[in-house]
């Protein structure tokens, strides 16, 4: 649980290189803020301006992170927050909902992951959840979370998701595994060279330590990769 500072607020920062989307973001928290709970202590516009700010300005129990910036990402600000200031929590706010970037994320340990396409129901539950001493991650995160949960380390982060840095394209090769065509059929199916779904299947037979088509079947179906 976070405990408020000397002036009984919990303070918060936000990091994002758009300066409308930062403004948008103090609106929102200030909207249920009736309790004069939460303070704004300093808005950043990526990595490198917070590391400036954190010296100069003190440091925030909260900060609101977006992943895409100039200068210093969200995650090389993630992990350097971390080694510095550990007891700083961390909120992603993204539009990146994609299984990479919220695997790296939670990886480096953040607290929470919010879509920009957001309510202020959002922003409020995170916070109550994050200052309360739980994690926050709505369903599209939740469900990442789920289909990894056989690659979950014991400090209850993700490994590197059995899906990660597998193409759209190969995700549909794998869809026609399990089935009754063959190789030169799945080809024609998705309008590729047999060349292609060659190099497919050896890549996947590598990924997921297999020798044969039986056993790339039985390794999606036990973990879920397919139905």
């Amino acid at each position: 649980m976070i405990q408020e500072n000397n002036n009984n607020k919990i303070e918060i920062s936000i990091v994002d290189d758009h300066n409308l989307f930062r403004k948008g973001l103090v609106k929102l928290i200030n909207l249920r803020n009736k309790d004069d709970k939460y303070q704004i202590l300093f808005e950043a516009e990526n990595g490198v301006d917070l590391q400036k700010k954190l010296r100069l300005l003190g440091i925030p129990n909260i900060i609101f992170l977006d992943i895409d910036m100039p200068e210093m990402d969200g995650y090389d600000t993630v992990s350097w927050i971390k080694e510095n200031y550990k007891e700083i929590k961390i909120i992603v706010i993204t539009m990146f909902e994609n299984e990479e970037a919220v695997i790296k994320m939670i990886k480096r340990g953040v607290n929470g992951y919010l879509s920009k396409d957001l309510e202020v129901e959002d922003i409020h539950n995170a916070l109550e959840t994050v200052v309360s001493g739980n994690n926050f991650f709505p369903n599209f995160a939740a469900e990442i979370m789920a289909n990894n949960i056989g690659n979950i380390d014991n400090t209850g982060h993700i490994k590197v998701g059995l899906l990660a840095g597998i193409s759209e394209r190969e995700r549909e090769f794998l869809n026609y595994v399990p089935t009754d065509l063959t190789y030169s059929q799945i080809a024609e199916k998705m309008f590729l060279s047999e060349k292609t779904i060659d190099g497919y299947r050896g890549a996947m037979f590598k990924k997921f330590n297999v020798k044969s088509r039986q056993g790339l079947t039985t390794f999606l179906l036990r973990n879920k990769i397919i139905k």
